[in-house]
């Protein structure tokens, strides 16, 4: 049988799995590892949240990308939760091979507004709508910084 190779890119680092959004990430790789895929995970890392050795357990490789929280990454066209997650080392990375792409959540689809992973597989794991929730927080919100910043988050 040949080996079966996955890229997972995740919008946090799945470890320690302490709160929803990175215990599924984190018991999916173990998952994944215990039926012989082998994962090359690609994470994108916030001030509280650094590599972590634990990875290392389920993943042939781990990649860290920082998340860029920061004014240039507003944009009236892609939501933040998307461009703060732009890394020209990602598209490095995930060029050197054809292995099939696992894209948790819309937070990591960056690479498919540039158009650069033509002709491969990839499979884009959908968690909350964030852009809809963006909207409705701006929808209920009256002060008028908080409600631009919420409607800049949405971006759709």
């Amino acid at each position: 049988m040949s080996e079966k190779h996955l890229h997972i890119v995740t919008h946090d680092v799945p470890w320690p799995a302490d709160y929803g959004g990175v215990i599924d990430l984190f018991y999916k790789i173990k998952e994944l590892h215990s039926n012989g895929i082998i994962i090359h995970l690609h994470c994108f890392t916030q001030q509280q949240r650094q590599s972590q050795d634990e990875l290392n357990k389920y993943c042939t490789t781990v990649n860290y990308y920082p998340r860029k929280k920061n004014i240039f990454s507003f944009s009236f066209t892609i939501p933040f939760i998307v461009n703060s997650r732009r890394d020209k080392n990602l598209l490095k990375n995930l060029s050197k091979d054809s292995y099939p792409v696992l894209l948790e959540g819309i937070h990591c689809t960056y690479l498919l507004h540039t158009g650069k992973l033509k002709n491969r597989q990839i499979v884009i794991r959908l968690h909350n709508v964030e852009c809809e929730y963006y909207k409705h927080l701006a929808k209920y919100e009256n002060h008028f910084i908080k409600k631009y910043i919420f409607f800049m988050k949405a971006g759709c």
